[in-house]
């Protein structure tokens, strides 16, 4: 795919404290790598002056955009959340709901709370994803490592999955590996919440 093929950057010059969070954290991982923009850009699919501007956190990515610079540096979208404080507990296996960390993919529509925030290998993340009314992952499929399922709390969901359109409603679940094209959108005019789940792994 060539540079600049992605979508736009948006909302350009906007910076609040969540899209500079997930760029410090992008930009951390990138310079841990010794990989360069140019080099992660290429292996995204993006220009290399959008993958800058979500770094400085100028521009939100979208669910799109943020699974392709994940597995352009092999990790899950989990890891652009904010990482757990130094001292936790490896090995705890509870946590309290005020300890969600919570994504929002820009002008999308799309919010994502991680409700699993522990830095485990394989990563299984848990997520519920809200899609207001026109929230979708983007104009363009994706595909990246791993497998995924979920189950719709409420509203509905259209899911595409290489090609395949199936529209899900209330108490329906999914499951489809992620190295198959997908994309996903609200189906219908009101708020639609669903269970996600990421498994990629280590």
């Amino acid at each position: 795919m060539p540079n600049g093929s992605m979508e736009p950057p948006r909302r350009p010059g906007r910076s609040d404290g969540t899209d500079l969070a997930v760029g410090e954290r992008v930009r951390q991982m990138r310079k841990a790598r010794g990989a360069s923009l140019k080099d992660v850009a290429g292996r995204a699919g993006m220009s290399v002056g959008l993958l800058s501007q979500i770094e400085r956190g100028l521009s939100s990515a979208s669910v799109r955009a943020l699974a392709r610079i994940a597995e352009a540096l092999n990790v899950s979208i989990a890891d652009v959340f904010p990482v757990e404080p130094e001292g936790s507990d490896p090995l705890r296996v509870v946590a309290s709901a005020k300890e969600r960390q919570r994504v929002a993919f820009g002008d999308s529509g799309v919010t994502k709370e991680l409700i699993t925030p522990f830095q485990q290998i394989p990563a299984l993340n848990i997520y519920i994803i809200t899609l207001e009314p026109g929230g979708s992952s983007g104009g363009e499929p994706y595909a990246h490592s791993g497998e995924e399922a979920g189950y719709v709390i409420e509203g509905g969901i259209e899911l595409i999955v290489d090609g395949r359109r199936h529209i899900l409603g209330e108490g329906d679940s999914f499951r489809f590996s992620s190295r198959r094209l997908h994309q996903f959108r609200n189906a219908g005019d009101r708020t639609a919440r669903a269970l996600w789940v990421n498994y990629r792994e280590g």
